[in-house]
Order: C-alpha cells, then sequence, then structure tokens
C-alpha cells in the first residue's frame, strides 16, 4: 500500500487520510496516539484534520494507520459547521 506524503511534515494543520474501511472515530484516535491535536472533521468520514505539533507527527501516525497526507483545504477543509 502506498504511503506518502503530500502536505509538509512540519508543525500546523494537516488532512489525515485513512483506508476508507476507518471510522473517524478510530481515525481520531489515531491522531491522539500519534500526539495531535484534534482540528475538525471533514467532509469525508475517513480524512480527518490534525494539528501536527511536529514533524515527526507524519510518521507516527502513519504507524498507527494513516495513509498520507495533505494540506487542509478544499474537501479536506475543517468543517466548521458540522450541519453542512
Amino acid at each position: 500500500m502506498l504511503a506518502g506524503s503530500l502536505a509538509p511534515a512540519e508543525p500546523g494543520p494537516v488532512a489525515v487520510v485513512f483506508t476508507p474501511a476507518t471510522s473517524e472515530a478510530t481515525a481520531w484516535a489515531v491522531i491522539r496516539a500519534a500526539g495531535g491535536q484534534l482540528v475538525a472533521p471533514t467532509r469525508l468520514g475517513n480524512i480527518v484534520v490534525a494539528y501536527a505539533p511536529d514533524p515527526d507527527f507524519q510518521q507516527r501516525a502513519r504507524d498507527l494507520g494513516a495513509l498520507f497526507f495533505l494540506k487542509a483545504g478544499g474537501l479536506c477543509a475543517p468543517l466548521t459547521d458540522p450541519a453542512s
């Protein structure tokens, strides 16, 4: 399985992509276990926006099941209103 990084490995918000079978609750658990902070869900349940506290966050999240990382924008932008 391809695991890459399309967002810079630096502190800041990042969209974390998981397999489509991954629940949002599991995705949040991985973010917390990797040392990240929860920011918001996205329009897609298997993609969540997290705050990466350091450059090693992506590798830790990848080791726990994240597939790859994107800039938090477009379809991967955080939802500000859960009803949207």
